[in-house]
């Protein structure tokens, strides 16, 4: 009993010590934005690595598809930022983005979407423009919402509803989530969307015991002030 109890504390204090150093390695990849391919601390003997995955492309998951919180919404950037996360305002996006959500619960049991469009060839000149959509017939009527399409795959997971928006000179979309909790993903059909940020994936080493933790690195949000009003009111 004395040996197993002693294994198990020590293989409980090589878990914390894993876990910290895969936390160090996502940390110091934030700061530099490079993967740190490998490090360690000799003073407790720990190692870890890490890699970054870009998100972006011609379709992705929006926030890596973790659940985006209801009245909360995320961001998804149209126009690319530098090495330093600035944003560049030489390339304004101009195609048509389409927005993917909802799952086989029912059309009243999945949220609807305020969209919000940003566009303009500089922060001076930007223009905010809202759509918004519900899967839920009495409550599109009551707010006058539209009607979604049909959904479809992306990234693997299947979506029941979609919509689709036109852009020009665009900036941002913000997509906030009403009613509900909802996993969202986005396409820019057959053009390429900038890059959102990255996923950072950190393993840390104690002894025999490894720990793995994945963190979605985005580039910034606009602050909530940026959207001085809503357009739906929350059930």
């Amino acid at each position: 009993k004395t040996i197993t109890n002693l294994r198990t504390t020590t293989e409980e204090a090589d878990s914390a010590k894993a876990l910290s150093a895969a936390e160090t390695g996502v940390a110091q990849s934030i700061k530099s934005g490079e993967a740190v391919t490998t490090g360690s601390f000799a003073s407790n003997n720990t190692t870890f690595n890490t890699s970054l995955t870009s998100v972006g492309g011609m379709s992705f998951l929006v926030n890596a598809g973790n659940v985006i919180p209801q009245d909360e919404g995320a961001d998804v950037w149209l126009i690319p930022h530098d090495a330093s996360g600035n944003l560049n305002f030489t390339s304004p996006w101009t195609e048509t983005l389409t927005i993917y959500w909802g799952d086989s619960s029912g059309d009243c049991n999945n949220a609807a979407l305020e969209i919000v469009k940003i566009q303009g060839t500089s922060a001076s000149t930007a223009v905010a423009t809202r759509y918004g959509y519900d899967s839920c017939s009495g409550r599109r009527s009551s707010n006058g919402l539209s009607a979604p399409s049909a959904g479809s795959i992306v990234s693997g997971k299947t979506f029941y509803y979609s919509a689709s928006i036109s852009v020009t000179n665009g900036l941002v979309v913000r997509i906030i989530p009403l009613y509900a909790n909802t996993i969202m993903a986005v396409s820019g059909g057959l053009n390429v969307l900038p890059q959102q940020g990255s996923i950072i994936t950190s393993t840390g080493k104690s002894s025999n015991v490894e720990r793995k933790i994945s963190v979605v690195a985005n580039y910034y949000s606009l602050p909530s002030q940026f959207f001085t009003y809503g357009l739906f009111v929350p059930k």
